[in-house]
């Protein structure tokens, strides 16, 4: 008897907005893993070179970044008017059933200044995964981040409306607004606001 077995990798995405602990609104979703993710898999379980050892790449999933782009933005009058735009001005075409994205659309500071992209040095544009649980179930990891309230909203950002999420390596540069990802989703709107957190719960299947 043969059997037939097929590795892909699926994900599960499971946003939760909370104000003082209590749950205000959720967001489920199944995104995508990018041509640029599976290209970033292939490479990291191979080397270049076998005598000497030498391997592809190092880089481990560590960031997510959040933005305002795509296409279920349900909030596009307020993306593109002050203090949103201009300094996160743009559009919002891309789809999350689009396997060659490779960056977040309208991405969105963590912290830093107000300025118009691509910002200023020392301004954060993607935040570091809190936990990373592979050992629930062997087949599978799943990555936490907590965006807290002071994170997103600062200054005259006192209300941003997020709708698209990226998953991003350690070859990421947390102060370059255009760092190229290896999973992405977007989502109904949700409001970030100083008086919320936003935990993120992205976990990848075998």
């Amino acid at each position: 008897m043969r059997f037939k077995s097929t590795i892909e990798v699926r994900q599960n995405l499971k946003l939760t907005m909370r104000e003082r602990g209590k749950i205000v609104a959720r967001r489920e979703g199944h995104n995508i893993f990018v041509d640029l993710g599976r290209e970033w898999l292939a490479e990291l379980i191979s080397y270049a070179s076998y005598s000497p050892d030498a391997p592809f790449r190092d880089d481990r999933v560590k960031y997510m970044g959040v933005g305002i782009g795509g296409t279920k933005q349900k909030a596009k009058a307020v993306a593109d008017a002050p203090p949103i735009t201009p300094p996160y001005s743009g559009t919002n075409l891309q789809e999350d059933t689009d396997f060659t994205l490779t960056t977040i659309e309208r991405p969105i500071r963590i912290a830093g200044s107000e300025s118009a992209y691509p910002g200023i040095a020392g301004d954060t544009w993607i935040g570091i995964i809190a936990t990373a649980d592979p050992d629930t179930v062997p087949t599978q990891v799943t990555f936490t981040r907590i965006f807290t309230q002071l994170e997103v909203n600062y200054g005259s950002f006192i209300s941003v409306p997020l709708s698209e999420i990226g998953l991003f390596t350690s070859a990421a540069d947390p102060e370059n607004y255009k760092n190229t990802f290896v999973a992405y989703d977007t989502f109904d709107t949700l409001f970030k606001t100083n008086a919320l957190d936003l935990e993120v719960q992205w976990t990848l299947k075998f």
